[in-house]
């Protein structure tokens, strides 16, 4: 089977390349935003299910510690990217960052489970950053992961 297709987008499923969080004062949480993960998102045939889906920051250069302040090291290393998996009925946030990841899914599929059905199923995510009073001024760039399995 075809491996997944998987897309991005903003819950008017517009496609994201990108989020901006906005300018977020040491010591306050960010405003929430929601991102809808999607298998084969208006497939016109089946594709494999994602398995043991899950999601994590990583720098700018796609590490785990180290790395600079403006590349994403303290937003990584303070996992002050917080996630809660709406699609699976998550009520509370849970930090995320490096080798902490958290597991995603669908309604339909469960956790770790988004499936490539014909028109598409959806992990919906709800983000925000909360930033510790100790952090560093300044534009701060990192990546969201998204990490999965098929067969």
């Amino acid at each position: 089977m075809a491996a997944p297709l998987i897309t991005f987008t903003d819950s008017s499923s517009a496609t994201l390349s990108s989020l901006s969080f906005g300018t977020v004062d040491a010591d306050s949480i960010s405003p929430e935003i929601d991102i809808m993960i999607w298998n084969n998102k208006g497939g016109l045939s089946t594709v494999s299910d994602t398995i043991s889906a899950t999601i994590t920051t990583k720098t700018y250069n796609g590490l785990d510690t180290g790395d600079t302040v403006p590349n994403g090291q303290e937003i990584v290393t303070n996992k002050s990217l917080e996630v809660k998996v709406t699609s699976l009925s998550e009520v509370s946030f849970t930090a995320i960052g490096g080798a902490t990841v958290h597991s995603i899914g669908s309604s339909t599929g469960g956790s770790g489970i988004i499936e490539g059905d014909i028109g598409g199923k959806s992990s919906l995510i709800t983000t925000r950053l909360n930033i510790p009073a100790s952090a560093t001024s300044g534009l701060q760039q990192f990546y969201t992961r998204v990490s999965y399995l098929y067969v």
